[in-house]
């Protein structure tokens, strides 16, 4: 089956978005760990963490969202037709 440009393009979107989703998921726990590690007189936990988990929960909702909503769109447009047999 050949791919249209736009399948393409979705692909290399969708592949841009997972290394992106990656990239931060590894670098904010790396900063956690960090400053879960680091003595309270470098840097307190209780400033630390409220400022993080939010952004850490915002990006993750984000890019799993819209990569759920790119394989619910491409479900919906596997279906078969009325006039279509199921086989």
């Amino acid at each position: 089956m050949k791919m249209t440009e736009f399948q393409k393009e979705i692909i290399h979107i969708a592949q841009l978005m997972a290394y992106t989703l990656c990239f931060v998921i590894l670098s904010m726990t790396f900063c956690l760990l960090g400053g879960l590690f680091m003595p309270n007189s470098v840097i307190d936990n209780k400033d630390i963490f409220p400022i993080i988990a939010p952004a850490f929960s915002t990006i993750i909702g984000g890019f799993i969202g819209w990569l759920a909503a790119i394989k619910l769109n491409n479900a919906s447009e596997e279906e078969p037709k009325d006039d279509q047999p199921v086989a």
